[in-house]
């Protein structure tokens, strides 16, 4: 005979095994280094499996590339019993590139998200550091993280991983992300260098971890 323990175990199980699986963040990188380095630490402090689960996609290509992966990505998602619950995001910079404008158009006509940075995503790293707020190409960006962050430029690595920063100063970087967003409208130049979107998918993120976490 079955103990009262055993059954009660097998129970638990069952519900375990009908419950739904966490909702994923698909997260579409132009960098192959240095976005998902710094997303996969960022996860790892902030983040939950259990509430989300960050599915990176490396090394995309240029913002047009990145967008049509993203997009393919999307319709798997749609086609997926569960989809429904999922976001794409399409990660990349502003920089230099021809085909910026028309993979924003792109992506906003096909249920992607955008994490973006202008000029680069250094500039979100930074703003972990201190504000940053005068117009800054993706050289002098990446030469001031350097200063910032000395591990970020150690052996050509170029990754932002710094976990005292990622873990105790998020907060200000997404404040002063926020407010560059809005000096930037404020001066007619909307996504204007510089100013980034980084925060809207890490934000996202954490809204997936305390939905979670308010249902028990």
């Amino acid at each position: 005979m079955m103990s009262r323990k055993s059954r009660t175990a097998r129970r638990i199980d069952r519900r375990a095994s009908d419950r739904d699986p966490a909702p994923r963040v698909v997260v579409v990188a132009e960098g192959r280094v240095t976005e998902p380095g710094y997303l996969e630490a960022f996860n790892h402090i902030h983040g939950d499996r259990s509430s989300a689960i960050l599915d990176l996609i490396p090394g995309a290509g240029d913002p047009r590339a990145v967008v049509e992966r993203a997009i393919e990505e999307s319709g798997k998602s749609r086609r997926d019993r569960l989809g429904g619950r999922d976001s794409v995001w399409a990660m990349f910079d502003r920089d230099e590139h021809p085909r910026f404008d028309e993979a924003k158009n792109m992506a906003d006509g096909n249920d992607v998200r955008l994490a973006i940075s202008n000029p680069c995503f250094e500039l979100w790293a930074i703003l972990h550091y201190r504000e940053c707020d005068a117009p800054i190409d993706r050289h002098e960006c990446r030469k001031t993280l350097e200063k910032l962050h000395p591990g970020y430029g150690a052996g050509g690595r170029k990754r932002f991983d710094d976990p005292k920063a990622i873990e105790s100063k998020y907060r200000d970087a997404v404040e002063r992300a926020r407010k560059s967003l809005t000096r930037r409208e404020e001066e007619g130049d909307p996504g204007g260098n510089p100013s980034t979107t980084v925060h809207h998918l890490t934000e996202h993120i954490l809204c997936l971890v305390a939905r979670s976490k308010r249902k028990g």
